[in-house]
């Protein structure tokens, strides 16, 4: 009788030792979580210059990407810092349209020449469908060159031309710039007034005298 339940007690434990160090027949096997998608951003440019779009990759062109990412990424939700300027002082247009994972979401017109120093206008309609008011925008003096780094074709200015096609760059003939233009766009976009500028000027020139009473 003890023989009998120590041989049925000794096949449970040897069961239960195959169950424990084997999988259960016919138990799928778990298939591997699969690695999560690279997130590339691309940048494309247009333009009445260009006979195709330029795109640039993130993975693929990551120098060039950076330089032309950064003079519009940062005006994606700020409001606009200046009045609209004259169409005859805007040069050359191209639009740019950056991408996430190939699916478009922001928009923007940029002018490298214009004359007083590049200007870019963001629409009201973005790709993203976020709301945003249209505004215009002081651009950054990088813009030309990372334009020319990224392959697109800019002329320098033609004389008497003042901002139109080729550019706004100053030159031989060319139109001066709008310097009073330039420095009220500056005071809107910098938020300060007349009265601050003088304060600081004024400043500026107190420290100067003083240092050069000492020396």
């Amino acid at each position: 009788m003890k023989r009998s339940i120590l041989k049925v007690a000794a096949g449970l434990f040897a069961a239960a030792l195959l169950l424990l160090g084997a999988p259960a027949y016919g138990a799928p096997t778990p298939s591997p979580k699969p690695s999560p998608s690279p997130v590339v951003r691309s940048i494309t440019i247009s333009g009445e210059s260009l006979s195709a779009p330029i795109t640039l990759r993130s993975d693929q062109h990551p120098k060039e990407f950076g330089a032309m990412i950064t003079e519009v990424d940062w005006l994606a939700s700020r409001p606009g810092v200046t009045k609209s300027p004259a169409a005859d002082k805007l040069g050359p247009k191209f639009t740019v349209v950056t991408a996430l994972n190939d699916v478009d979401k922001q928009t923007y017109d940029i002018y490298p020449q214009a004359v007083g120093g590049p200007r870019v206008f963001r629409p009201a309609a973005q790709p993203d469908k976020r709301k945003v008011a249209a505004g215009w925008f002081i651009g950054r003096l990088t813009m030309e060159s990372s334009l020319r780094q990224a392959g697109v074709p800019l002329g320098t200015a033609e004389a008497g031309q003042g901002g139109g096609k080729g550019g706004g760059l100053p030159g031989s003939g060319a139109a001066e710039p709008d310097i009073q233009a330039m420095v009220g766009d500056w005071q809107r976009f910098v938020g300060l007034n007349g009265a601050v500028v003088v304060v600081i000027a004024l400043g500026v020139f107190a420290i100067a005298y003083a240092f050069r009473r000492t020396v």
